[in-house]
């Protein structure tokens, strides 16, 4: 497996598991501390990906 395809099996079994605890942080904590972690969880999420454009961009072989 290529180190390009290898970086981003990784970077996307992160986001899976950052989703998850998101989406966990909802039901086991009070509501507002909650949301503030899912919130954060998304925000992750959404830095992750841009940083996977910029790599895919940029990525030499």
């Amino acid at each position: 497996m290529n180190k390009q395809k290898r970086i981003f099996t990784i970077l996307w079994i992160l986001i899976a598991l950052i989703a998850a605890c998101s989406v966990a942080s909802l039901i086991i904590f009070p509501q507002w501390k909650g949301v503030f972690f899912a919130g954060m969880g998304g925000f992750l999420i959404l830095n992750l990906l841009l940083s996977m454009f910029f790599i895919r961009k940029n990525f030499r072989n």
